[in-house]
């Protein structure tokens, strides 16, 4: 018998549209089937009442990839400029550092430690370096002509911010600043469109789940990538409250969740509403599966959320690995370990190796959710 599935996706914080990730969903999802055997297929992109959709479908499965957009909300809040990198900055320092929350940080994830102070480090010492070397052209040139030597200060103080900006933006340093600046906002509240998404996403699927109650061999994804994973748990905590409220069967309603910076958050001193959200999830018995990798410098790695934020919870996810390490070649291994803006993608990928993580399959194969990863 056919298994048919809702899976909604939700990217990270990227002000990249949904065509990039259909785009990118389409590629691995061919060059999987020549691992798993699945055949596969994947409609163009349709876009029925403001969500875009694609039909994905199998031997024995249909499978509607909804894509659960924000694009627009992030671009609005994404750091362009050198002023806006500054006033990040000192945001960070102000929500992260003098607030004491690095502590935390230190004690749970050493890797996210490390990727909280990229940016500073590389901020400071850059333009440290650049100061020092400055100063001494500087000094060289005044005895000679001081408007000069002025005037060539100035040449190198736009020149060297602009190489800065490059290569900050090459190494996807801004791209870690912009995703703790915004994740310490989302916990204070201070993204103003918050919760006209939460509500415009959780509608959409309690839609769905209400008009799948009475369908058979059905499951319904919410599926997380990133800093998307804590738009989810709040858009999944309403979905909840008001099934329950409707006596809705949850059954159906699976999460998976993929590199998950949930912590960045739910370790906020202003995050009440975030920690109610994880509470009423951490006492729902719903099927959840948290996929991290230790070799991902933008998540928290096989890190117990719920535990380490202080919540008690009677159901928690399953919290695993991806094994990257036996998907990938020893050769292409030895490239994706170190670049972790790379490794954080890679849930998303296709493999070169056939192993227990096939995304494609999770989403896309026959069989339920539980089934195919239980034994991950």
């Amino acid at each position: 018998m056919e298994n048919k599935k809702d899976v909604f996706y939700l990217a990270g914080y990227d002000p990249r549209s949904y065509r990039y990730y259909y785009a990118l969903l389409k590629r691995n999802l061919y060059k999987q089937n020549y691992l798993n055997g699945l055949n596969l297929s994947i409609s163009p992109c349709s876009q029925k009442n403001e969500i875009p959709c694609c039909v994905i479908v199998g031997e024995e499965s249909q499978v509607n990839y909804h894509f659960l957009q924000w694009d627009s909300v992030v671009k609005k809040y994404w750091a362009k400029s050198l002023c806006d990198f500054v006033f990040d900055f000192a945001y960070f320092l102000k929500t992260y550092i003098f607030s004491g929350i690095f502590r935390v940080f230190a004690k749970e994830s050493k890797t996210q430690l490390i990727a909280g102070l990229y940016p500073i480090v590389y901020f400071c010492l850059s333009y440290a370096v650049s100061f020092v070397g400055i100063f001494y052209l500087f000094q060289m040139l005044e005895s000679w002509n001081l408007a000069a030597a002025i005037l060539c200060v100035l040449v190198c103080l736009w020149s060297v911010t602009k190489v800065i900006l490059y290569l900050g933006k090459k190494f996807a340093v801004f791209w870690l600043s912009n995703i703790y600046v915004f994740c310490a906002k989302y916990a204070a509240g201070k993204i103003a469109e918050s919760q006209a998404l939460i509500n415009e996403f959780s509608n959409v699927i309690l839609n769905v789940l209400q008009k799948k109650q009475e369908t058979k061999n059905y499951e319904l994804i919410l599926c997380a990538h990133s800093v998307g994973t804590i738009l989810a748990m709040s858009v999944a905590a309403r979905v909840v409250r008001i099934a329950q409220e409707q006596k809705l069967d949850l059954k159906c309603f699976k999460i998976l969740t993929l590199g998950q910076c949930i912590p960045l958050v739910s370790f906020q001193k202003s995050c009440g509403q975030f920690k109610m959200d994880l509470q009423t999830l951490g006492n729902a018995p719903l099927v959840w599966f948290d996929f991290t990798a230790k070799i991902d410098g933008a998540c928290f790695p096989l890190l117990d959320y719920f535990r380490a934020s202080g919540i008690q919870a009677k159901f928690k996810p399953k919290f695993l690995s991806p094994r990257f390490h036996q998907l990938f070649t020893p050769q292409t291994y030895k490239k994706i370990r170190y670049n972790w803006y790379l490794a954080h993608f890679l849930y998303l990928y296709s493999n070169e190796i056939l192993g227990s993580y096939d995304f494609f399959n999770f989403i896309g194969g026959k069989n339920t959710l539980e089934s195919k990863i239980g034994a991950v």
